[in-house]
């Protein structure tokens, strides 16, 4: 958001009939006022199909009251819960207030014959988690710190907060197109990609998967191939900027530690430049 606060794409997507995005805009400003909630709106309103990004409180119980309501409210104008993109465990559960209980099930019939086991993509659209089930919210515990030493103004100095950056998107898994990553272009392995970094950099702060804080040798694997080009932070939509990213990992993660030869060849390299005038001035004066 403008000011710093975080915004989420939890109601992502939603269509009304063009004819009805005037009424809809405004019904769902009005429901946005109700929850005490902000999100500005974009997309394609000449296909009545609009993206938000909305300032949830995703620690308290609003989150799914508003997904409800938001979901009549689109039913409500002849619209869909998705208008460009899948419902995914976002919307799932809220399908049977836009299909009736004859096209759920009929929906359930056709996966299973494709299906039976239920092993593709469980948990969406048919017998979905709940749409609150799996929100990553979870800040670092208080044994890692997330304050840096880099800036990070957009974030307020907070590496947790850029790594929730990545919504998962999906850019820089793209073959072609763009600079966006390189990387992962060579590997086709997902932890060397912008994404599978930014996760596991979320999951080293969060602690419950990736152990080892700063020291972690899963991220530092990760990092290891970045090319700290910031083809992300040119081509991500939501500009996570990998290269600093890892500038700061990389920090705290060789702190009051030796680094590698080349950390210090290269990051002296200023001070070798800066000397080099007077070295060469020295040579020249040398008499053989």
């Amino acid at each position: 958001m403008p000011d710093g606060a975080e915004a989420w794409s939890g109601w992502e997507d939603a269509a009304v009939p063009p004819g009805r995005l005037g009424a809809y805009l405004r019904d769902f400003d009005r429901l946005l006022g109700r929850h005490g909630r902000r999100g500005p709106t974009y997309g394609h309103y000449g296909d009545g199909c609009l993206h938000v990004r909305i300032d949830f409180d995703l620690h308290g119980p609003g989150y799914r009251a508003f997904m409800e309501e938001a979901a009549d409210l689109v039913v409500s104008h002849g619209g869909s819960l998705s208008g460009e993109h899948g419902d995914g465990q976002a919307r799932s559960e809220l399908l049977p207030r836009m299909y009736s209980p004859e096209i759920m099930a009929a929906f359930g019939r056709f996966k299973a014959i494709f299906d039976p086991r239920g092993l593709m993509n469980p948990g969406r659209i048919v017998d979905p988690l709940p749409l609150d089930a799996d929100l990553r919210v979870v800040i670092a515990p208080a044994r890692i710190p997330v304050r840096t030493s880099l800036a990070l103004h957009a974030d307020h100095g907070d590496l947790a907060a850029a790594s929730r950056r990545c919504v998962g998107v999906g850019k820089c898994l793209t073959a072609s197109g763009g600079v966006m990553c390189p990387s992962y272009r060579a590997t086709r392995e997902e932890k060397h990609s912008t994404r599978g970094r930014a996760r596991l950099l979320f999951d080293m702060l969060n602690g419950s998967v990736v152990r080892g804080g700063w020291r972690s040798a899963e991220v530092r694997e990760a990092l290891d191939l970045c090319l700290s080009c910031k083809g992300c932070k040119r081509d991500c939509p939501v500009d996570v900027d990998m290269a600093t990213y890892k500038a700061e990992f990389l920090h705290q993660h060789y702190r009051r530690r030796l680094r590698p030869m080349s950390h210090y060849s290269m990051g002296f390299l200023p001070l070798w430049l800066a000397l080099a005038p007077g070295l060469v001035r020295a040579l020249g004066d040398v008499r053989v």
